[in-house]
């Protein structure tokens, strides 16, 4: 089986563009373009140019270009498409969440020292069997440069069948990663908790909610959030 028949749509990471990759890997397709982030980034900054201080970048991403998108951006992103983005309240467990009707999860890695960027990257539950690409991590014997996106595309791998559940959909993997049921969902984020300082946004249709999540980012997001 090769990488190009898995049935999941899984981007990898582009220069600084993890946000775009979430938001595609979440609703499973090419929704959204570098093209079309670079206008809403243009357009927040034009509707609050004070925001930006007086060096006047834009605060929304790079001012060269490559991404680096932040938190207001993935926002209007969704609300174009009709999707709110619900923070999850980490005063209280993973496991209490209410992921009904949810499309995804969307995890923002917070920078923790000079050299480490923020990170964003997609969850995803798929309710069938999902049969797979079996790839291994590392190739034995096989130098990382010597393999190109060709010799990967055209590589012949194991089919693997995996049961309904949740799956890692980080821009950064070669290719997705089964975690299970909520079950070891629930653990998978409280493990990657304990080693960083992240948040846990839900991607849902757009309603009225009124639970316990909001869908205002939590202070320590909105002043410094731009991510990779």
């Amino acid at each position: 089986m090769k990488l190009r028949e898995s049935p999941i749509y899984h981007e990898q990471q582009s220069f600084w563009l993890c946000a775009k990759h979430s938001l595609n890997n979440v609703l499973q397709r090419e929704v959204f373009t570098h093209a079309d982030l670079e206008r809403i980034a243009k357009y927040l900054h034009e509707l609050h140019p004070e925001q930006s201080g007086w060096l006047k970048f834009n605060s929304h991403k790079n001012f060269l270009g490559f991404g680096y998108y932040d938190i207001n951006v993935i926002i209007a992103a969704l609300n174009e498409k009709g999707y709110d983005l619900l923070w999850h309240d980490k005063r209280t467990g993973i496991e209490d969440a209410d992921l009904s009707g949810c499309v995804g999860i969307i995890i923002h890695i917070q920078p923790d020292w000079f050299f480490r960027r923020g990170h964003w990257f997609a969850l995803k539950h798929f309710d069938e069997n999902l049969t797979v690409p079996k790839v291994p991590t590392t190739y034995v014997g096989e130098p990382r440069a010597a393999r190109s996106i060709s010799e990967n595309e055209e590589r012949e791998y194991e089919p693997k069948t995996h049961d309904p559940g949740f799956w890692n959909l980080d821009s950064k993997l070669r290719h997705p990663e089964y975690i299970g049921d909520r079950e070891l969902l629930n653990a998978f984020l409280q493990k990657l908790s304990k080693r960083n300082r992240l948040h846990i946004l839900l991607v849902v249709p757009s309603v009225d909610h009124t639970s316990a999540s909001s869908s205002q980012p939590p202070s320590s997001l909105s002043s410094s959030p731009s991510v990779e």
